[in-house]
Order: C-alpha cells, then sequence, then structure tokens
C-alpha cells in the first residue's frame, strides 16, 4: 500500500534570485516540496513554537520533516502539539513521532492502537517504529506498519544491526531481510539505525572503524529512495553525501541541518570530500 503524502507541491519559500551571492556563487536549488528523494529529517525537542521558528525561517526550504525526539510531545497539552505540529505543516514541513512507541511497546496491542490513533489526531504525518531497546519481532514491526498505513500516516520502521541488549556482529544479511519485509509490508521509508554501522551508543566512531562493508551491502539491496540514513556527525554526513551523492535521505540533529543544507546545494566546496571541519 503507497500513501500519497498529505503536502500539496510548493517552491521554495527563497526565491533563486534573493539568496545571497547568488549572482557569484552558482548552487544547486533544493526541488520543490513534497521531494522523493534527497530528504533531510531533523530531531528537535519541540517543545515549542517559539522554539523551531529559527530553524524554519533561517532554513526550512531545506527540510522535509521534523522528528519529536526523546518523546516531549507527551510532556505538552494536545493543543499545543497540534499548534506546532500545524506550524511546520504551514511551512511544508513533516511531522515524526520519534521514537515514543517503544516506551508504549511494553504496554499491550491496545495502547498502541490508541497511540497510533491519537498520534493521527495530534497531526503527526509519520510513525518511527523503532525497537532499540525493545525485543519486536519482524512480523509484529510489519504488522505495525500496516496498521500505520490504514490511519493514513506514513510508516517509517527503524532497523538496528543489533537486537536490543545484544552488542555482538553485525550481520548486514539480517538487516536487508528485515528491510525487505518492511518495504513489502508498504513502509515509507526505513530509517537505518547508524549503532554498528558508524558508531557504538550512538557517538560517532573515528572513521576507520565504521562498517563500510555493510553499508553497501543494504544500499545495493534496498532501493535509494527507501532508505533513510541516521548520521550524528559531520563527518558520517559528509561521508554518506560523497557516496551515494545528493539524493541520500539523511536524519540528523538540528545543528547539523546547515551543513547538510550547504553540502548538498554546494555552497561550501563542489568537492565536499575536502572539508575537514
Amino acid at each position: 500500500m503507497t500513501i500519497e503524502r498529505l503536502l500539496p507541491e510548493q517552491k521554495t519559500t527563497t526565491k533563486a534570485a534573493e539568496r545571497a551571492f547568488s549572482d557569484i556563487i552558482p548552487i544547486v536549488e533544493p526541488k520543490p516540496k513534497p521531494r522523493t528523494v534527497g530528504l533531510t529529517e531533523i530531531r528537535s525537542p519541540a517543545y515549542s513554537q517559539h522554539q523551531l521558528t529559527g530553524i524554519v525561517e533561517g532554513l526550512g526550504d531545506f527540510v522535509d520533516s521534523v522528528k519529536w525526539t526523546c518523546g516531549t510531545q507527551r510532556l505538552l497539552g494536545r493543543d499545543k502539539v497540534k499548534e506546532i505540529n500545524a506550524y511546520l505543516h504551514a511551512h511544508q514541513i513533516e511531522v515524526s513521532t520519534g521514537g515514543l512507541i517503544e516506551t508504549v511497546l511494553p504496554l499491550g496491542e491496545a495502547a498502541v492502537h490508541r497511540y497510533l490513533e491519537q498520534s493521527k489526531e495530534l497531526g503527526f504525518d509519520i510513525v518511527e517504529l523503532s525497537s532499540t531497546l525493545v525485543s519486536l519481532s519482524v512480523q509484529d514491526k510489519a504488522n505495525l506498519v500496516k496498521a500505520v498505513n490504514a490511519l493514513g500516516m506514513k510508516a517509517k520502521p527503524e532497523i538496528t544491526g543489533w537486537p536490543p541488549g545484544d552488542r555482538g556482529k553485525i550481520s548486514s544479511e539480517k538487516m536487508i531481510r528485515e528491510a525487505e519485509a518492511m518495504v513489502e509490508a508498504g513502509a515509507w521509508t526505513i530509517m537505518i539505525e547508524e549503532d554498528g554501522l558508524f558508531s557504538s551508543g550512538n557517538t560517532a566512531n573515528d572513521e576507520g572503524s565504521w562498517n563500510r562493508d555493510a553499508v553497501w551491502r543494504i544500499a545495493s539491496r534496498i532501493p535509494e529512495q527507501m532508505l533513510y540514513w541516521e548520521a550524528s556527525s559531520v563527518t558520517i554526513i559528509r561521508w554518506l553525501l560523497n557516496s551515494f551523492g545528493p539524493d541520500v535521505n539523511i536524519f540528523a540533529g538540528a545543528d547539523d541541518l546547515g551543513y547538510i543544507a550547504a553540502f548538498r546545494s554546494g555552497t561550501f566546496a563542489m568537492n565536499i570530500s575536502s572539508f575537514n571541519g
């Protein structure tokens, strides 16, 4: 089942000729939203519209979605959550639930269904289906993908090389089989957890210890537009863009948005591998 994007196609907020140095430095302008490749999702503790204003008014053209992080939506009133989500929608930015479902899963099936229904009511577009802390079978995750789709939202299952509590050897084949099952179930995109590939405990490792072989195996088997790569550092972001090109989908912290936008557009250096910080 394919879920259509909820947002109408719209040109970027800032016209090309209005950007600074537009008559001197050529750049690759962002494609009109909604985009299907070259997506950027940023994480943010979206506790107020004011907190997001700087991001939206500054580089909103380059943001496709905002992920609520650490379950901060649970801390706010329903009307405030709706208000923040509506503000992002008004700027052609979709909203992800983040990994809050991992807190809900131990509470049982009924709680999970209420969580999905209320996420829809609150204006969330994307439901992240993560299982880094709570064990979830591939079949159960596929069923959740279908449940999200049935409510008209976009399912974004997260794939990790390590099951909860296990720091053994990464199996790229296991990750690929799970990703293929999610695609078959109707997932919108697949979030590839960086832990075990680029980092340990979401702290970026030295480049020499990256599991590039697993990354390339995944990328060779799953369509590019279906993959969303998590990147916790500028070094990882740079490598992803150098390796897969500007159309790679990246999920990162809000602090790294400027780097992603600049690298995609070619504003800092056309050969982005030359950037060292």
